[in-house]
């Protein structure tokens, strides 16, 4: 079974695996916990995407900001990414030749990524390996934006202030995301 993480996750830093969580800055590579890769990418040309933002986090990092957001959110999110179809969905990709397609379209609305269109790519990993089943996924423009629709204000103003503290931007993207509005899954 091949369980190496896909290159895609690896810091734009370096270009290597991250090592520790963002946020509490846990040693990743010991395998003791899980552990989830964001990135959220704007494709600015036809195979040519500029990177948001990139985090690490260690399950129980993740769990702690979750507990910020408001329970409407954390509900809403529950709803979109927590229950069977979810799993259902990723299960079908490990099963088919996920390795090939896998960040071809977004997993929820099957719509490719296209030019101006941000889309994030998720994972979840131990020890330097993927979860068993858990295959990394695409959410494309169109699920972001459902998702920044459904928050509560509260819990944008938490995910905002959590951009700011771990995942401040290149000084060279502060224009292109001027106007953006941070949204982490």
């Amino acid at each position: 079974m091949d369980l190496d993480i896909p290159k895609d996750f690896n810091s734009d830093a370096d270009n290597k695996p991250f090592t520790a969580c963002k946020v509490c800055e846990r040693d990743l590579t010991k395998g003791e916990i899980p552990y989830s890769i964001e990135k959220a990418y704007k494709r600015i040309d036809e195979g040519e995407d500029v990177t948001l933002f990139e985090v690490a986090i260690c399950m129980p990092c993740a769990e702690q900001q979750s507990q910020k957001m408001s329970k409407s959110s954390r509900a809403y999110l529950m709803q979109m990414m927590g229950g069977p179809e979810f799993f259902e969905k990723r299960k079908e990709l490990w099963d088919s030749n996920w390795r090939e397609n896998w960040k071809s379209a977004c997993l929820f609305s099957n719509e490719a990524v296209k030019v101006n269109d941000e889309y994030h790519i998720v994972g979840q990993f131990q020890g330097g390996k993927l979860l068993p089943n858990m295959t990394p996924f695409v959410i494309g423009q169109s699920y972001i934006e459902a998702i920044q629709e459904n928050l509560s204000f509260e819990t944008k103003e938490e995910m905002d202030r959590f951009g700011q503290q771990f995942l401040g931007p290149d000084p060279t993207l502060k224009a292109l995301l001027k106007d953006h509005q941070f949204v982490m899954v």
